[in-house]
């Protein structure tokens, strides 16, 4: 015989959520009702606490039913219903992984481009902290301006020297602000 344990107020509030604080059983919902979190395999028969195992429950349905298993079609399908919402769940949370990975990797390329264009005109690279401030540029600017950002700023300010690098690179979120605003020189007027 399966030992019952106190069900945790979190699991209990994802099974309440999940069924619309409605009895499962016969439709009524709080606050008209108490309502309980019925095992639909007791666990006098080996029932567990998983949430495919739990449904929502008014006193009354719960207290009726007992350690029975209901034998209607009706509980098997809203277990069924249940698991395929979380196959669904889990199927779009991977789809969410795996989009936020391929926005890493183009994010990535997007500055392994920025460096290589800073290479190209300078043949200095960026340091671990100037790739990141290149990320973060491009998450605010978008790429095409941080690459025309980075061919004025190196035309500007570079002069043959690691501390002009350190200085176009200083300037690049300004240059970058004034492309996005349309300006092509600090001095313009931007574009009303």
């Amino acid at each position: 015989m399966a030992e019952r344990t106190a069900l945790p107020k979190k699991v209990r509030f994802e099974v309440f959520k999940r069924d619309s604080f409605t009895c499962q059983y016969c439709g009524r919902s709080a606050p008209n009702v108490i309502l309980e979190v019925d095992h639909i395999v007791p666990v006098a028969d080996g029932g567990t606490n998983e949430v495919i195992n739990l449904i929502t429950s008014c006193r009354d349905c719960n207290r009726g039913k007992g350690a029975r298993l209901l034998s209607s079609t009706e509980t098997l399908d809203k277990q069924k219903k249940q698991l395929d919402e979380l196959n669904e769940m889990r199927e779009q949370t991977d789809m969410m992984v795996e989009w936020k990975k391929e926005l890493l990797q183009l994010e990535n390329r997007q500055a392994e481009e920025i460096e290589n264009l800073l290479d190209s005109l300078t043949g200095f690279t960026l340091t671990d902290l100037g790739l990141r401030n290149v990320r973060k540029r491009i998450r605010e600017f978008g790429f095409a301006i941080v690459y025309e950002a980075m061919e004025v700023a190196c035309s500007q300010y570079f002069n043959g020297s690691s501390q002009s690098v350190e200085l176009l690179l200083n300037k690049l979120g300004g240059i970058c602000y004034n492309r996005s605003k349309g300006k092509k020189h600090a001095w313009d007027e931007v574009a009303e």
